[in-house]
């Protein structure tokens, strides 16, 4: 028994020295990568003046890129992985926009220097985007949308179940303008692999009298929700879920980071 506790002793040691070991070591940031930035881009190779263009063209808060390799003199890369935050598109600040693209060409890495990045196509291309109802409310309370009439006070809540909205619209029917409060209750869909949509919704008004062609020349002015065709890449999505608080648009197959590879971070100050 001695000999037993003796044994549970030293074993006892020898967990904390290597626990104390462990603790001692300097902490390695969550967001370490073979080459990291911060505020702004020092380009020292190709893919970093590709990485700079992204930054200043979508101010990101933080992004993460992995490639399995450089890209050739035309531009092509074999594979790329991208993880965007808080990327604004189309106005709305987009809380996470990742993807990777096999075989996805460039034009040539001689022009990127000068700030020239175009992308052209890809052979697969895997995505996911996710919108948060408070970003995309941010939005609507910024903007006006329609000119004569016009909403008001738009806002919007997202769930498991859809999404709901409520504003006042501002309409001239017969000379006199009326504030007609409009609730919608609807579904999503992506027109075009591209697009966000209400679909198949339902509308409330506080009154009775409103001819229909109000109410849809209401919900047309607010349609579409987000174009990611002002993203200069050739994105495809097709199929939209609903959460609490927020929504996914992504493709059948869900992008993974590449194993391995070269990775870049960049972060905002």
């Amino acid at each position: 028994m001695k000999i037993l506790r003796v044994a549970a002793s030293i074993c006892s040691c020898m967990f904390l020295f290597v626990l104390c070991a462990l603790f001692a070591l300097p902490a390695v940031p969550a967001w370490a990568a073979d080459f990291e930035f911060k505020g702004e881009i020092k380009a020292q190779d190709p893919t970093s003046r590709l990485l700079a263009h992204y930054v200043d063209a979508f101010t990101p808060e933080d992004l993460f890129l992995i490639i399995d390799e450089q890209p050739d003199d035309t531009g092509r890369f074999r594979d790329l992985y991208m993880d965007l935050t808080g990327v604004l598109i189309d106005g709305v600040r987009v809380d996470k926009l990742t993807f990777r693209m096999n075989d996805v060409q460039f034009n040539p890495p001689s022009e990127w220097a000068a700030g020239n990045v175009e992308c052209g196509d890809a052979l697969q291309i895997y995505a996911r985007c996710l919108l948060k109802e408070d970003d995309i409310n941010r939005k609507l309370a910024s903007e006006t949308f329609g000119k004569d009439d016009h909403w008001q006070n738009i806002s919007m809540k997202i769930s498991a179940d859809g999404l709901s909205a409520r504003g006042t619209y501002v309409a001239k029917i017969l000379f006199v303008a009326l504030n007609i409060l409009i609730e919608v209750d609807s579904d999503l869909k992506i027109l075009e692999n591209r697009e966000l949509w209400l679909d198949d919704y339902k509308v409330r008004v506080n009154a009775l009298d409103v001819p229909d062609y109000i109410t849809r020349k209401a919900i047309a002015q607010i349609q579409p929700l987000l174009d990611l065709g002002n993203f200069p890449l050739p994105l495809k999505l097709h199929k939209v879920e609903f959460q609490e608080g927020q929504a996914a648009l992504s493709t059948r197959i869900l992008p993974n980071p590449i194993e391995g590879g070269i990775t870049y971070r960049y972060r905002a100050e």
